[in-house]
C-alpha cells in the first residue's frame, strides 16, 4: 500500500508498507474468507487513519477485449453500445458483468479520406470485464474494514500509470514478477491491450531451492536474494533449481511478444512491434534475472521507474529504496489515481 500526498513542491509519498496475508484468505484472486480479510484490512489501515483508498482487482479473474463500434457520434451512448456488443467477447452473462472502457485515439496517420464504405468511421475502444459477485465481495470486504473504496480497477492499469510517461505510445511489455504469480500486460499509449497471469514467480523459485538443497523455506528465501542466478561452482546446485522456472517465465514473455508482432493490427499512434520490457514486482530484482531476459530476448530489458510520474530524482528522493520500489509500482500507480482522478 501507498499514500501519495499533494504538497507545495509537488507529489509526496505518505504512509507505506506492506504485509503479507496468511495463506488460504485468497486463493487466485477469489477471496476465500471474507471475514478474516476484513478484519486484517481493519487492524492494517484503523490505527494509520485510513478511510478512502483506490484498489485493485485480481489479474487473474479479468477479462479484456478489443473491437470496434460504429461511430455513434454521441458519446453517452457509447457504454450502451458497448454492453450490448460485450457477451459477444466476453464469456459472462450481461447479469453478471460490471465493466469498463477506454476508447483508443485514433491514429493521426490515416486520414479522412481513408474511410470508405468498405471501411466506414468507427470507434476502437477496450473493455475491462469482472464478475459482479467478485466485485461484490471485494467491495464487502473492504467495507466491512471500515475503507471507501473510491474505484477498483486493472492492477495493469494501475501498473502502466506509474511505469510509463504519459507520452509513451510505441508497444511496451510490463513483467510483474511477483511473490506469488508474474504478471504480463503489454501496453500501448498508456492502456492496457493484453495481459495474461501464471501462478509461477517468487515463491515458486523458494519452493524448488527448499526441495533441491534440502533447506527451509526461510533458508532458500535468503539463498535466493544473496545469490540469485549466479551461475558459480559455490551457487551450481541453487541455480540449477531456479533456472527452469526462469526460463519458463522467460518463454511466456518471448510467446506473447511473438503472438503481438505477428498478430497486431489496427495499431494507434504506435509502431506495431514491442522493442522493450519494464521489470517490477518485488523479486523483479533476482540477481542475474534482467540480464538473462535481455540475452535471452535480445531485446531492452530495464528495471521500472515507479517514481517516474510522481517527482523527478533532481528534485526529491523518495523514501523507498530503488530495488524496494519495484514491488510497489501497482500501489503507486491507484495512489497516482487517487490524486490525480485520471
Amino acid at each position: 500500500y501507498a499514500e501519495l500526498r499533494s504538497t507545495r513542491h509537488g507529489l509526496r509519498l505518505g504512509i507505506y508498507g506492506r504485509k503479507d496475508l496468511d495463506p488460504g484468505i485468497i486463493e487466485a484472486g477469489e477471496i476465500k474468507k471474507p471475514d478474516e480479510l476484513s478484519v486484517f484490512l481493519s487492524a492494517l489501515f484503523k490505527p494509520l487513519g485510513v478511510r478512502y483508498c483506490v484498489a485493485s482487482l485480481p489479474e487473474e479473474r479479468a477479462y479484456t477485449a478489443m473491437f470496434q463500434l460504429p461511430n455513434v457520434g454521441d458519446p453517452s451512448m457509447l457504454r450502451s453500445a458497448i454492453e450490448l456488443e460485450l457477451p459477444e467477447h466476453i464469456p459472462l452473462p450481461p447479469s453478471e458483468t460490471l465493466f469498463d472502457f477506454e476508447v483508443i485515439p485514433a491514429s493521426d496517420i490515416v486520414s479522412p479520406d481513408a474511410i470508405t464504405v468498405d471501411a466506414p468511421a468507427h470507434v476502437d475502444v477496450i473493455a475491462y470485464a469482472f464478475p459482479r459477485s467478485l466485485a461484490e465481495a471485494y467491495l464487502g470486504v473492504f467495507l466491512g474494514a471500515g475503507l471507501n473504496p473510491i474505484a477498483f480497477e486493472l492492477e495493469t492499469q494501475a501498473l502502466a500509470r506509474s511505469l510509463l510517461p504519459d507520452a509513451a505510445n510505441a508497444p511496451t511489455m510490463i513483467v510483474d514478477f511477483g511473490k506469488t504469480r508474474t504478471t504480463f500486460v503489454i501496453v500501448v499509449g498508456k492502456l492496457a491491450r493484453f495481459t495474461s497471469t501464471v501462478s509461477v514467480a517468487g515463491e515458486s523459485l523458494e519452493r524448488s531451492l527448499a526441495k533441491t538443497l534440502r533447506i527451509s523455506l526461510p533458508e532458500a528465501e535468503t539463498l535466493k536474494k544473496e545469490r540469485g542466478l549466479i551461475r558459480d561452482q559455490k551457487n551450481e546446485a541453487a541455480f540449477n533449481a531456479m533456472f527452469p522456472i526462469v526460463s519458463a517465465v522467460a518463454d511466456e514473455i518471448e510467446r506473447h511478444i511473438l503472438f503481438w508482432n505477428t498478430h497486431a493490427e489496427h495499431m494507434h499512434q504506435s509502431t506495431p512491434t514491442i522493442s522493450e520490457v519494464i521489470l517490477c514486482g518485488g523479486d523483479a530484482n533476482l540477481i542475474g534475472f534482467r540480464r538473462y531476459l535481455a540475452e535471452k530476448l535480445r531485446l531492452s530489458v530495464v528495471f521500472g521507474n515507479t517514481w517516474m510520474n510522481v517527482a523527478p530524482f533532481d528534485e526529491h528522493i523518495p523514501e523507498i529504496p530503488f530495488n524496494e520500489s519495484l514491488g510497489f509500482a501497482a500501489a503507486i500507480g491507484l495512489a497516482l489515481r487517487a490524486v490525480t482522478g485520471e
